[in-house]
């Protein structure tokens, strides 16, 4: 009888039924609105994000779509510009990119959610490089204005 009486009351703590009413309860995630699928990214973005050690960056980010890839180019800082090459796959963008460096070749991938935005797709994600801390970083692209882009 003691064992059904102490299931019982864990169960209802775990679903905020009964004993404790804040026990269990989840807050909802953020709806998120996706963007259509066929839905160009070409564009400049502002790019907003936080490297290792919580040191905060911002640039400005440009997409290209060619045929079935987009080109990726990132100009942060100082001025430093990184460049490398995306695929998207639904609501996912996956982007390689390098950069030669005074201590050598940095490579590096960013992944991202794309989001419906007032204003535009917006794309958030994480990135990690090598040589690297090991860790993912954050960064946000916020979309700015279309490009034009010269057909082939």
């Amino acid at each position: 009888m003691f064992c059904v009486i102490v299931f019982a009351a864990a169960e209802s703590a775990t679903t905020g039924n009964g004993m404790s009413p804040d026990l269990g309860k989840k807050e909802a995630p953020p709806k998120i609105r996706p963007v259509e699928p066929d839905t160009d990214l070409t564009g400049y973005y502002t790019c907003t994000g936080e490297e290792a050690g919580g040191k905060k960056y911002s640039g400005v980010v440009s997409l290209v779509k060619k045929n079935e890839v987009y080109l990726i180019s990132w100009v942060v800082g100082g001025g430093s510009t990184f460049s490398g090459i995306a695929i998207r796959q639904g609501n996912n963008l996956a982007a390689s990119w390098s950069v030669n460096t005074e201590k050598g070749l940095v490579r590096g991938v960013n992944l991202y959610r794309i989001e419906a935005a007032k204003d535009g797709p917006r794309l958030v994600g994480r990135w990690a490089s090598v040589p690297g801390t090991g860790v993912q970083q954050t960064e946000t692209l916020s979309f700015l204005k279309k490009m034009e882009v010269e057909k082939d």
